[in-house]
């Protein structure tokens, strides 16, 4: 049997150790604490079938480097406040992009990431800046700036792009990654 004194010392550097090996994970998953996730919860379905209404998602800021069809999150303001709405990255600086039967084509090539319309006949919007919410472009995105879009592609996906044009990139507050179920998001 081991004197009193040692197993002591014993459990305190286990302690010690699982703090440590705490620390550390906490360090590395938080980038050495410039990068911070947060939890945000979609309301509505202007992101389906990508990530439903009521579901709940990590999403890290700063952004870090971003790419075409990540989903990231905007600052939005109007009367009503501010808002941060959830929308698909489909334009980088320099890109051409365009939209024909809903579907999102990029510098020319034809971008397969989920979406949906609810509603076909529903194609134009007094609030829309293209004349048809389906087929619009192209669209040359200025530096500074990129095209976001909803993945739900008729009013349920305002506001994005279509109805605000290009958002400035100062606005992409964040990038999300997977739901809290443990869903990767892209």
């Amino acid at each position: 049997m081991e004197p009193h004194g040692t197993v002591r010392r014993r459990v305190r550097a286990g302690v010690w150790a699982v703090a440590a090996v705490v620390v550390l994970l906490g360090a590395w998953t938080t980038r050495f604490g410039t990068r911070w996730p947060s939890v945000y919860y979609m309301t509505g379905p202007s992101m389906e079938p990508t990530i439903g209404a009521q579901e709940y998602f990590f999403a890290w800021s700063p952004t870090g480097e971003l790419a075409r069809g990540d989903l990231v999150i905007f600052r939005y303001a109007d009367e009503d406040g501010e808002f941060h709405v959830l929308r698909r990255l489909a334009g980088l600086p320099g890109d051409t992009v365009w939209m024909a039967g809903g579907v999102v084509f990029v510098n020319g090539a034809r971008q397969d990431w989920p979406h949906q319309i609810l509603s076909p006949g529903v194609r134009r919007s007094e609030l829309a800046l293209t004349g048809d919410l389906f087929t619009w472009g192209p669209w040359v995105v200025p530096r500074d700036s990129v095209v976001l879009l909803a993945d739900t592609r008729d009013m349920v996906g305002w506001p994005d792009s279509r109805f605000l044009g290009y958002v400035p990139l100062s606005d992409v507050i964040a990038r999300a990654t997977r739901t809290v179920r443990g869903r990767r998001l892209r």
